[in-house]
């Protein structure tokens, strides 16, 4: 025990050592009273250890840790260093929360005007579908079925952009002087000629100069396609004029029109711009026919939008 003594001393020492250079200039270090054989008592040491800084407690503790553990387990318990407290750790941020990304409302095309187009397609119809193009809109197109067979790579190309391509019969008769023969025999060729270049049977079809009786809506209907007419007639055909048809069709148009217009006639295709233009200047999105009505009623005739 004299060793554990001796060592129990000098780990004494070396704790009144720290606890002087660690006290503040000025400062009065309290001695440690002597005791014969190992020079404090655990009641003093604590009396002292109080006092001390926290260069000595830290001095004291290094000490002890550097003995052998034969030594460290002689030392009493009360002397020993108190085991170092683990500050807490902090609280965990809280999770930033995503903000919030409401679902997007589904397009109801509830501004939109239809743009449709009679005739074609014919060479005019390429530059139509350049200036649509251009300007991210989509239109409807009422063939005539002499027409697509001369010029099958322009229905594509209306196919492929996302357009409309109705029926507008074969030869372009005025229907309701035919019997339903001849009535039905014009809406399949003109049919046939579509899907032969698209490979798509069309769900419209449009009569010639919007005539029609019962028969051809009868007619259309058991072949699955419905009747569209038009509430904004540009008559176009009649004036050539572009900035005339612009005008009408934009100020005519409202939510839920249908506008006719003929792409044979070079002052229409001129029109579209300002038409496109000035719908959107109205808050109104010019479209197809399928994006306004989307589940057309067979044999129904529309003029607008229910």
């Amino acid at each position: 025990m004299n060793r554990v003594a001796a060592a129990t001393a000098a780990l004494l020492c070396s704790l009144v050592l720290a606890a002087g250079t660690a006290a503040p200039a000025g400062a009065a270090v309290p001695a440690l009273p002597e005791i014969p054989g190992v020079g404090a008592s655990s009641k003093q040491v604590q009396q002292y250890t109080q006092m001390s800084s926290d260069a000595a407690n830290d001095a004291w503790r290094r000490g002890y840790t550097a003995l052998p553990q034969p030594v460290r387990d002689a030392v009493p318990r009360e002397i020993r260093p108190a085991e170092p407290t683990t500050a807490p750790l902090p609280p965990a941020a809280p999770q930033q929360q995503r903000a919030f990304e409401p679902t997007p409302a589904p397009d109801t095309c509830a501004n939109c005007v239809a743009l449709t187009f009679d005739d074609g397609p014919v060479g005019d119809t390429s530059r139509l579908l350049d200036i649509l193009d251009r300007m991210h809109a989509r239109a409807t197109f009422f063939v005539v079925g002499t027409n697509v067979n001369a010029n099958p790579a322009t229905l594509r190309r209306m196919q492929a952009a996302g357009h409309t391509i109705g029926n507008h019969t074969f030869n372009h008769p005025r229907l309701p002087l035919l019997t339903e023969g001849g009535i039905g025999a014009q809406l399949d060729d003109a049919s046939g000629a579509i899907t032969q270049a698209t490979g798509t049977a069309p769900r419209w079809m449009r009569p010639p100069y919007g005539e029609y009786d019962g028969r051809v809506a009868a007619a259309a209907g058991a072949r699955g396609m419905s009747v569209a007419i038009w509430d904004v007639d540009t008559e176009d055909w009649r004036y050539r004029d572009a900035q005339r048809t612009c005008r009408v069709a934009v100020d005519q148009a409202r939510a839920g029109s249908v506008v006719l217009m003929h792409d044979i006639h070079p002052a229409t295709v001129d029109a579209v711009p300002c038409i496109i233009d000035g719908l959107r200047a109205k808050g109104l999105r010019p479209a197809s026919l399928d994006e306004l009505i989307k589940q057309p009623a067979a044999g129904h005739v529309y003029t607008r939008r229910p």
